[in-house]
Parts: structure tokens; sequence; C-alpha cells
């Protein structure tokens, strides 16, 4: 897939038909294509029901606490533009984690993180960060945070991909309760901050836990002008 480095733009293509055979692990692949309406999983390397259970479950917010009690599954509570909710593991190939969004919707995480995306209006393709620390691919897994750079591509809704970098700093607050779907977790709110290098700056929340420093929840804006996306862990993958 071509695409152009510093905020240039490529060849179009198509989308998200290109970007799903890409993120999804092959074993997930056909689920997540032949059932557009239903959650697809197959949480801890197995299958797991698709139906009317998961269709619930993308119900509102105030039956969500409710939906994550009675489904056994690796979940996140997910707001992604158009479509929010309850999702399942879809698949987990560490440290990346898939997690189908119906009408062949894919969000990736990876350290728990935002990675990548496929079916919004627009999609992210890809996020790489670049640490002082050579064997630390996150800068929220750092000890004491350090200044860091990101590079994201990105495709807009006409099919164009954009190739972008930032540099950013995270500094995270003293750890607080914090309210998750299933649970009230003492964690680090953690503001990373990012300048891009068009001059625009966006900025995300997370929150970790302050000794296995992995993320429990987040909102982020994937780029300059692109959508923001927010996750909670319902129940864990680990």
């Amino acid at each position: 897939m071509p695409t152009a480095t510093t905020g240039r733009v490529a060849t179009p293509q198509s989308r998200p038909r290109a970007a799903l055979p890409r993120l999804l692990p092959s074993r997930c692949l056909l689920a997540a294509v032949l059932a557009p309406l239903a959650l697809a999983g197959c949480a801890s390397g197995g299958a797991t029901p698709m139906g009317e259970l998961f269709r619930d479950a993308l119900g509102g917010d105030g039956a969500l606490a409710e939906r994550a009690a009675e489904i056994p599954f690796a979940s996140l509570a997910l707001d992604a533009e158009d479509r929010s909710g309850l999702v399942v593991l879809g698949a987990l190939a560490e440290p990346e984690s898939y997690w189908p969004t119906g009408n062949r919707g894919l969000v990736t995480l990876r350290h728990e993180g935002l990675h990548a995306t496929a079916g919004l209006a627009a999609d992210l393709l890809d996020t790489r960060y670049s640490l002082p620390e050579g064997d630390v691919e996150a800068p929220w897994r750092l000890e004491a945070p350090a200044p860091f750079t990101l590079t994201r591509t990105w495709q807009h809704e006409d099919g164009l991909t954009v190739q972008m970098s930032a540099s950013g700093t995270l500094s995270c607050d003293s750890p607080a309760p914090r309210e998750l779907p299933l649970a009230i977790l003492t964690l680090e709110p953690c503001e990373m901050r990012l300048s891009w290098e068009n001059g625009q700056r966006t900025q995300a929340t997370l929150w970790r836990d302050p000794e296995s420093r992995r993320l429990w929840a987040g909102e982020e804006q994937a780029w300059p002008g692109g959508p923001t996306l927010g996750w909670e862990v319902a129940r864990p993958w680990w």
C-alpha cells in the first residue's frame, strides 16, 4: 500500500476492504466479514458465540455494565464515531488485540493503546512509537515518562492516505479511583500531548495501572482533524 510521508497524500485505494485483511488474523477474518451486524469473537484462541446476545450488547449506556457482567469473554466499552457500546475480543496476537465492532468495523489496540481502525469514515492504518528505551514499545510502559516520537498513517474517506510524525510527551498524575464498566480501580491519569509536523496539536487521556503500567481506559483523537475514540476495559484479556 503506497503512502506519502510528511503529510502528503498518495494513491486512493478501496476502504475498508483493503485494511481489514491486513489487520485481522485469518482465523477471525471470515467471522468478522460474514457477521456485519454481530460481534464476532475468538477470545483466548477459541471461538465465542455470535448472534443476538452480542447484538444486544451494543445497547445504551444504562445496560452496558449489566451486559458486560453477563458476557464471560474479554470485552471493551467502546465509543468510535458512529458506533458505541460493548465489544468482545475477536483475536489476540500479543501485544495486539482485535475488536470487531459490527458493520465490518474493527479497532486494534497495541499494548492496550489505540493502534488502528477499519470501517470508520476515515481510518487509522498504523501507529508506531520511537522511545529512548528501545525495548519499550509504548510511552505509558516507561516507569518515568520521557519524550517520544509517534508516526501514524491514516486514510481519508476519499481513499487517500497520509503519513505524519509527531513529537510527544506523557505526564501522569497521582493514582485516583476510576470507575470502569465492571469495577472501580485506582489508576494513574496520564495526559499524552502530540505536536505534529504540520504545526497542529492533539492530546489523549490515558488511565494506567501504577504497577503493571497497562492501560485500562483511554480517549484519543487519532490525528489532527481525525476521529476521537474512547475505550474502557470491561473484562481484561491479560
